[in-house]
Order: C-alpha cells, then structure tokens, then sequence
C-alpha cells in the first residue's frame, strides 16, 4: 500500500501545473528516495510505512493546493516529520529524506 500510495503521489505531482519543473523534478528524486527507504521500512514496521506515505501524500496535498492555509500546512509537514523521529537511528537516510522532502513542500506553500 505504502509503495502505491508514493506512485500516485509521483502522478499527483507529474500533473500539477504550479511549480516549475526543476522543484518538480527534485520531488519526483525524493519520492523515488523515499520508496527505497519505505521498501526496507515495511519489512520491519509496515504501519509506520504506511503511516509514512499517507501524511506524505496529506502534506504534498496541501503543499500543491493554492486554498490551503500554511498553518494547516506546517502542522502536517511536522506531523510527518514527527513519524519518522524516531527512526533517526535506524533509518538515518529515511530521515533525511523526509525532512528535505518537508523542506520543499513547505518553501512551496509559502
């Protein structure tokens, strides 16, 4: 499901018309960074996984939608950063690339 959940966030953000194709271009690599560190993740914890893709899916949402508030913004982007905390010693590179990830949805939003 986790794995799904990233590919139909890849299309979401292939159709999107509101940011250039360069940031496009650096949330396709970091969608494909994530998949490889959600394969390895769900082995071992598969609701944290899938937890994962869902509030990524939340957050890239709100991040591409204009309507949104960047309040509501922040507070999924620190939801999801607050998932994968405690996988910093585990899953460093999961970590990291959830939190560029953030990063860039948030300078999106703004």
């Amino acid at each position: 499901m986790s794995l799904k959940k990233i590919e139909a966030i890849e299309k979401k953000i292939r159709a999107t018309s509101q940011i250039d194709a360069k940031i496009k271009e650096d949330l396709l690599d970091l969608m494909r960074s994530l998949k490889t560190e959600l394969s390895s993740l769900k082995d071992i914890h598969p609701e944290t996984a899938h937890d994962i893709a869902e509030q990524t899916g939340f957050s890239t949402g709100k991040a591409l939608d204009s309507s949104e508030k960047q309040e509501d913004l922040q507070k999924s982007i620190d939801s999801l950063q607050g998932t994968v905390e405690e996988f910093e010693a585990s899953h460093p590179k999961l970590v990291q690339v959830v939190n560029r990830l953030c990063m860039m949805l948030s300078d999106i939003g703004i």
